[in-house]
């Protein structure tokens, strides 16, 4: 994505941010960057414009030059408009937190709307589950009612999320469809959980890799804690790197412990696959040689698909341990 002038709105918005802020804190792994950072992407998703956790620092770090409680200097170069935001709102924040809330829930509710004709269109290309079409008319009343209906329905209040078509954690639909369950089994409450089930599976068709091959070759993501990483699917099939993360780390998946050959005996000696992951950041770039040690790492087929499950994150293997382990707990 190209990266081109802040826009007003966004600089408001880094200006509520930089006053909630330590100054130790402007840091690209703090998490409330990172929600800036993937707030202001959404808003400009149409124009190709990416705001990542290193630019807001940078931005942030603007206006130090304007503050007087900062000790230092702060950075030289900057816009005319940042100081026009700085002057209108640095000595008001509460019209400033009001500014900036405004924004915050119009991009959202935008959002809301975008996914709302998403799921329209999903429909329409997936059809019914008889195997039959919808009718485009059919698809625009359907999409319009079943949020109201749902609600309406099973009392549910999802009004903090702007309905229905606000909610895209996993988690929180799982949520609405243990209350959908414990509803009733009409007719009418049967079909609205079907409607129900409709979404959930657009959703995740929107935020999950439904196939391996979906997964680029080469490719910089986040994971669930924020980090910055780059994964290559060239390494992980390079023949020498895999033999030498396996001599290393051995054929037990890292996550899981699962032991190909206490289960299928030597048949299954050596089998296991490989995982790339380097975080970025530091010292660490994508340019540097691949160590099997460190960038490395042996999963079994299903925790390496539960790495690779969204979009949008890659697991840790800490993180996806940590799931295991709470998954057992629960």
């Amino acid at each position: 994505m190209k990266n081109i002038t802040w826009k007003r709105e966004e600089l408001i918005l880094a200006l509520d941010l930089y006053f909630h802020l330590e100054y130790g804190q402007i840091d690209g792994r703090h998490p409330k960057v990172h929600e800036i950072s993937n707030l202001l992407t959404r808003l400009n998703e149409e124009y190709g414009i990416e705001r990542s956790v290193n630019s807001i620092p940078l931005k942030l770090a603007n206006f130090k030059r304007f503050d007087p409680l900062y000790g230092g200097k702060g950075m030289k170069a900057g816009s005319k408009l940042e100081e026009q935001i700085w002057n209108e709102f640095s000595n008001n924040k509460n019209n400033l937190k009001e500014t900036a809330d405004k924004i915050r829930l119009r991009i959202h509710r935008e959002n809301v709307q975008k996914r709302k004709k998403r799921f329209a269109s999903w429909l329409e290309q997936t059809g019914k589950s008889d195997g039959t079409a919808y009718q485009k008319r059919t698809v625009r009343n359907y999409t319009n009612q079943i949020e109201r209906s749902i609600e309406k329905e099973f009392s549910l209040n999802i009004e903090e999320e702007e309905g229905l078509y606000g909610v895209v954690e996993v988690e929180k639909l799982h949520e609405i469809e243990k209350k959908l369950v414990e509803g009733g089994d009409s007719k009418r409450r049967k079909d609205l959980r079907s409607a129900f089930k409709s979404y959930e599976r657009f959703v995740k068709n929107e935020t999950e890799f439904n196939d391996p091959t979906e997964i680029p070759e080469e490719f910089i993501s986040r994971t669930e804690g924020g980090q910055k990483v780059y994964l290559s699917r060239k390494a992980e099939r390079d023949i020498r790197l895999r033999n030498q993360a396996i001599a290393i780390h051995g054929a037990i998946c890292q996550a899981c412990e699962f032991d190909f050959v206490s289960k299928y005996g030597v048949w299954a000696d050596g089998f296991i696959e490989v995982h790339h992951l380097i975080p970025l950041g530091g010292k660490k770039n994508i340019a540097r040689v691949t160590s099997p040690a460190e960038d490395l790492t042996v999963l079994c087929a299903n925790c390496h698909r539960m790495v690779h499950r969204r979009k949008d994150i890659v697991l840790s293997l800490e993180e996806l341990k940590q799931k295991i382990q709470a998954a057992k707990i629960s």
